[in-house]
Parts: C-alpha cells; structure tokens; sequence
C-alpha cells in the first residue's frame, strides 16, 4: 500500500500518521523540481507497540469478587477489554468490553478461595494493546483469629478477636449454663465488645464468627466464668508505729491494682498500691508519711481497683462511709445511658464519674441526696464506658460503685432488598429510619446520596448475569451509620420467565387460528 505525501519545499519534518502498530514501513523520500522527479532516499522504520494499560492491580478480594483497578494510556481509547481464560473449563472464558472513562471493574460469579490470571487491554481505534496482566485469588472462608474472652467482672466480660478480611460483620453470641442464649450482630470495624449483663460465677460459652454478606463463615468457640465477688474481705493491720504501719488484704481475682485510703481527722489521703500478683494470697503496704502524728488515731480503707469493677471497701477500726447499693444501667441509648441505685441513708449527695472504657477524660457531676438516678449524656455511639458512683458526706467522698456499660449501634437500614428486577435494572427498597439526614447507597464504584425521605431507588445501566453487591449506610449530619449489604444477581425471575413463554405459547395459538 503506496501513500503520497505531499510537502512544502521549504519542509524538512513531517509526521507520518494512521500507521498501525510493531509494523515495518519504508519510507521513501523524493526531491520534487519543476517538471522534474530528483533521486529519492529511502529508509525503513518500525513503528512502536499501543500504550498498555499501567498500574494494572488487585484492589479488593471478595468470597466470590475481585475488584480490579488501573490507570489508562495517554491517547484516543475505544475502551478496555478483560479476560480470563477458565483452563478448567474448556470453551467457557470471561470476556467483558468496558468503556474508556473507567478505571476499575468487579468480577464476580468467581470461586471461593481459588487464584484468576486476569488480562486487561486498552482498545484504541486501531486495535487492541498489549494485554497486562495479573493473578488474584479469592478469599477463603476462615474463622475470627486471636478470639480472646476474658477481663471477666461479676456481670460482664470482653471479647476481642482479629479482623478477618473482606468481612461485612461478626456475629458474636453467648450462652448462659441454663441454656439461655443471646447473640448481637457487629459491624465490619469491629474488633472489641463488652457482654454485659451476665450472672455471677457463672461459666458462659462465648462464640463468634464472621459474616460475608448473606454468607456465614466458620464458629470458633470460648468458655469464660464471671467472677463471684470484687470486694476486699480481709483487712489487717499490724506493726504499728508512731509514724507508720503494715496493712495487709486477701487477694481479689481480676483486680489490677488497690486504693488504699488512710483518714486523718476525715482527711483523705489517696495512694493506690502496686499491681497485686494472682499467685499471692496475701498483700502488703507499708504506710506512712513525714506529716503523721504519733498518738493519732486513723481510719484505713482498702478498696480493689479492678479492670471492671471497683469492689466494695473493706474497714479497719472505724467504719467508713456505705458504699452506693444496687447501683445498675437502667436504660441504653445510642448516646446516652440511666443509673438508679438505693439511697444511702446519711449522705449529703452522690458523685458520678464515667471515663471511657479504653482510656480519655473522665467527667463528674454530684447530685443531691434525694436522687435515685441520674442520666449520663452527649457519650459516643457503639461506645463501652466506666461509670461509678460515689457516696459523698459533707467534704468526705465514699467507695465508689463502679458498672460498665456500652452505648448502643446508630440504628442501621432495615428491610433493605432488591425488587422489581428486569433484563438491566433493580430497585433497592428499605424502610427508613427515623432521625436520619439521609442515605449513602453504593454499588460497585458509584455512590449516591439520598435524602431521608427515601425508601426506594431504581438503578438501571445494570449488566444481565451479573451479580452485584448493593450497600447502604444512614448517615447523621457527618456520620455514617451500621452499613447494609444485600447481594442480588440482575436476571429474570422463574415467574417472569413462565409468563412470557405462556404468552408466546398463547401467540402461536392464536396465529394457528
């Protein structure tokens, strides 16, 4: 194939153009007088392979998904084409054309726990590039790692586990030695919850496993017991001095350290001790101070300092200030939790003090003797916290009660499924859910933000055989809530199906008439 080009003779550059790719050409260049053809100059050159795709990689492994990712070639872009030879199944291949504004595509219908060699192309108007290309592999159904229940208190304990990766959720569950169960369904994020509520020396058995969308991945199992007390029961002291003594306690199990008060004339003087050892039954604190007094008399109180629970004190020679009775959580909320307790005959008022279970500020606020209860409020969400509360009698401050407890999830979408499917679209119904300033709804690489009077949104440009992953968040001002996911697969129902081919079947009925 000859093509002439035509120059200026004041030219000594010219671009050659619509050549195709890795092909040899020669080119021919001849000296053009009037009427007259001078010698030419030949010469040869080969032109360079289409820019591939870059950055060709695995962005998220699923059960059954990859989620695949790239940048494109600079130039004119038909699109991109991925496949997959399926060596195991002759004949049968997965090829999908894509348009050249995307750079990531999901490819679902894929097995568990099995490794995919993926090609991707850039389609340019004169063919396809060099393919690039990788190999993913899916996600194995596995079990929660590093399940560890423990930190048990007379009426809770703590589970901690691993994150296992691609999960939606976990679903955590407890069963009490007379066959009561109850079970709670966390979200992706977590990694820590406190089971509240429990009875004292009773031995549960705890359970969790990982949810993959409408998937249930393995159970692993961990028997924990509560404790049967957290208060000091023995108080001693002895070798007693002008200016110091040797106090000694039993041991209390699940305690991380003691507070040990001395009073001098209702002055108290706080020292918390070392962290006891579990194997020791006995321990001691030698107490005392430049600005003690021979002759004068104290008030010695020892109250555990557990990782939980603050244990009732236990007195010697005077008795102290009761300790708050039947302190409990009487209501949860998302941001807010109610105490009542038993008033304390003879208190001026009591102090309650809530600090976050894993450490920050801690907060107080004392209210009169004539309250029963009191409502601590503006906590965090899906938040585990430690709440005391201390009787107070004039300037002196008693033992304080200690509970836990943790604020309950934002409340996530219910109801949430795909309806109405046809050949390229689906609508997503859900109930709504009060409070909310709307809706994040997702699928594949696209989001959309809906008010909260939505409870239905049709998605259409949706691909026939094909299963997509649709999720949905509430979202409160800036926050984003518990997601939803629900897996649905873009086909005709049986019912459908049965009614056009009886409408066929009616058609030729009638046309044989």
């Amino acid at each position: 194939l000859v093509t002439p080009l035509d120059l200026k003779a004041d030219v000594n550059t010219a671009i050659v153009t619509e050549l195709g790719p890795k092909k040899e050409y020669s080119l021919t260049l001849y000296a053009i007088y009037p009427n007259l053809i001078g010698n030419s100059e030949t010469v040869t050159a080969k032109t360079t392979s289409l820019p591939k795709v870059a950055n060709f990689r695995v962005i998220e492994e699923g059960l059954f998904s990859l989620r695949l990712g790239w940048t494109a070639p600079l130039g004119k872009l038909n699109g991109f084409k991925i496949f997959i030879p399926r060596s195991n199944r002759p004949g049968l291949t997965y090829e999908q054309l894509l348009p050249g504004d995307v750079s990531s595509h999901v490819i679902d219908s894929l097995e568990e726990d099995k490794k995919y060699t993926i090609s991707i192309y850039a389609v340019y108007p004169e063919g396809p590039s060099e393919p690039v290309s990788l190999v993913g592999k899916t996600l194995k159904l596995v079990p929660v790692k590093q399940f560890l229940v423990q930190n048990a208190t007379t009426d809770t304990v703590q589970a901690r586990w691993a994150s296992v990766k691609g999960a939606t959720g976990y679903r955590l569950t407890w069963a009490s030695p007379d066959g009561h169960i109850e079970n709670i369904n966390l979200g992706d994020t977590f990694n820590f919850y406190m089971i509240q509520g429990l009875h004292a020396g009773s031995e549960y058995t705890v359970t969790i496993n990982p949810i993959f969308g409408d998937i249930e991945g393995p159970v692993i199992t961990s028997k924990v017991k509560t404790l049967e007390s957290s208060a000091v029961q023995t108080l001693k002291v002895s070798a007693v001095s002008t200016s110091s003594a040797v106090v000694s306690w039993n041991s209390v199990p699940g305690a991380t350290g003691y507070r040990l008060s001395p009073n001098l004339t209702f002055v108290f003087l706080t020292v918390l001790s070392d962290r006891p050892q579990p194997t020791v039954h006995l321990h001691y604190y030698h107490l005392c101070s430049v600005r003690q007094l021979g002759g004068t008399r104290y008030l010695l109180r020892i109250s555990v300092q557990p990782f939980i629970h603050m244990g009732f004190s236990a007195a010697s020679e005077w008795e102290p200030i009761q300790p708050v009775r039947e302190l409990k959580v009487v209501d949860i909320g998302v941001n807010s939790f109610t105490l009542s307790w038993k008033k304390t005959p003879g208190v001026s008022g009591y102090k309650i003090s809530w600090i976050p279970f894993l450490g920050g500020n801690e907060k107080s606020h004392v209210v009169p003797a004539a309250s029963a209860t009191f409502t601590v409020d503006k906590l965090r969400e899906s938040s585990a916290y430690k709440i005391q509360v201390a009787p107070v009698v004039g300037s002196r401050e008693g033992s304080p009660v200690l509970v836990t407890a943790r604020t309950l999830d934002l409340p996530k979408v219910e109801g949430f499924a795909a309806l109405n499917t046809t050949e390229s679209s689906t609508v997503l119904n859900w109930t709504r859910v009060a409070g909310v300033s709307g809706y994040l709804l997702s699928w594949r690489h696209i989001s959309e933000t809906l008010g909260p009077a939505f409870s239905s949104y049709k998605i259409s440009d949706l691909q026939y055989g094909r299963t997509y992953i649709f999720s949905i968040r509430p979202l409160y001002g800036e926050v984003e809530g518990p997601i939803s996911t629900v897996y649905h697969r873009i086909c005709k129902t049986l019912h459908e199906i049965l009614d056009q081919a009886s409408i066929k079947l009616y058609l030729r009925s009638f046309n044989a008439f």
